[in-house]
């Protein structure tokens, strides 16, 4: 059996991966107290997601991870607050301050060991931890830098295990001005420790608010449930009856870099929701399985599947598009790296201009890579 540890780190990770564990407990019919609904009829295999404790309560495998603790106490007090593992929540005290050397070198150093350690115990309680799913923004300075850096040390200690990372790419209008050196800094991490990315666009979302759905407003609530059901979907086969494809098969065929997408039909329209502006050509079904009747709603799930019990799936893209999310970070990067712009808050934490320069080579390369599929 497949089983999943998922570590969410900064800010952005965390919101987004209390969306998903909402959505998980959902179709698992998980309660808030992390009883089933009904024991006597487990709804799929929870297993992978959740370890089931002496009592009976579902625990989520998972890690939080922040360097201020403001989200972490939040989720503390949510309703689904009490299930996660205390020990497995861990949070500095004065964040990040958007700046990936502090993330990285600096204020993350100091607690990555403690995550590690956290990491560890939570493996040692699982059969058999596959697969690491890690989700983080890539624009903010604890997402990046701790999240690049966690990365790195997860590759070190578990070299067979499969690490994929869902990555918040920022949009147009930046939270922050240094945004675009976060995401060049971290890429290079991801590339070499991790063995897929899968790129979420806000720009790409808000599109399908505003031009698929018609939704003039759509708030973070919004974001984050259409993320979680893509990831939601990604693994369904690996808990519910299905013929999803092995992990190994997507990275053998595949770039690195990927952006998914989800087929939906509703009121007799069909919709394809992606992460990117426009569906692509190269792409692989990594998920296609029969959503349980207990969790369907309004808008049903459909498939190019010719078996009609399978109404859900997950597609990940790979082709030129990826490019257009990675082309705006690097011209970002560039204007501001021509005028030294805020490079003197990086080099303060012990960087230097060459890790700068390398990052922003290396994203030139991926562009290129990407333009050519």
């Amino acid at each position: 059996m497949r089983e999943i540890l998922t570590i969410q780190v900064g800010q952005c990770g965390n919101n987004l991966a209390s969306s998903f564990w909402e959505g998980a407990m959902l179709e698992h019919q998980i309660q808030a107290n992390g009883l089933l609904t009904d024991p006597q009829e487990p709804v799929g295999n929870q297993g992978v997601y959740f370890q089931e404790a002496s009592n009976g309560r579902h625990v989520p495998r998972s890690v939080l991870v922040d360097l201020e603790p403001t989200i972490l106490d939040k989720i503390r007090k949510s309703n689904i607050g009490g299930l996660f593992k205390p020990e497995n929540i861990i949070s500095g005290i004065d964040g990040a301050g958007n700046n990936w050397a502090k993330g990285h070198y600096t204020e993350g150093a100091e607690i990555v060991d403690s995550v590690m350690e956290a990491i560890r115990k939570q493996n040692e309680l699982s059969d058999v931890t596959n697969i690491f799913q890690m989700v983080h923004s890539i624009g903010g300075g604890t997402g990046s830098g701790l999240g690049s850096l966690i990365c790195d040390k997860l590759r070190e200690e578990y070299d067979n295990a499969t690490i994929f990372n869902q990555a918040v790419l920022p949009g147009i209008v930046m939270d922050c001005l240094v945004e675009a050196y976060n995401v060049g800094l971290t890429l290079p991490h991801l590339l070499e420790a991790s063995d897929q990315v899968f790129l979420i666009d806000n720009i790409a979302l808000y599109e399908v608010y505003f031009k698929q759905l018609k939704l003039q407003a759509p708030m973070l609530a919004d974001l984050n449930k259409l993320i979680t059901d893509h990831s939601l979907c990604f693994t369904s086969a690996w808990r519910f009856p299905s013929s999803g494809v092995d992990e190994k098969k997507i990275k053998d065929m595949m770039q690195h870099f990927k952006l998914g997408s989800l087929t939906y039909i509703k009121n007799d329209i069909v919709f394809n929701y992606t992460c990117q502006t426009e569906l692509l050509t190269k792409s692989i079904a990594v998920s296609t399985c029969q959503t349980p009747e207990v969790v369907k709603s309004e808008i049903k799930i459909i498939s190019d599947s010719q078996n009609n019990n399978q109404n859900q799936t997950a597609l990940l893209q790979c082709s030129k598009n990826v490019s257009q999310p990675l082309e705006r970070m690097r011209h970002q990067f560039s204007r501001m790296f021509e005028r030294n712009a805020f490079l003197q808050y990086y080099l303060a934490q012990g960087m230097d201009r060459l890790e700068f320069q390398d990052s922003l080579d290396l994203l030139q390369e991926q562009v290129q890579k990407y333009e050519q599929q």
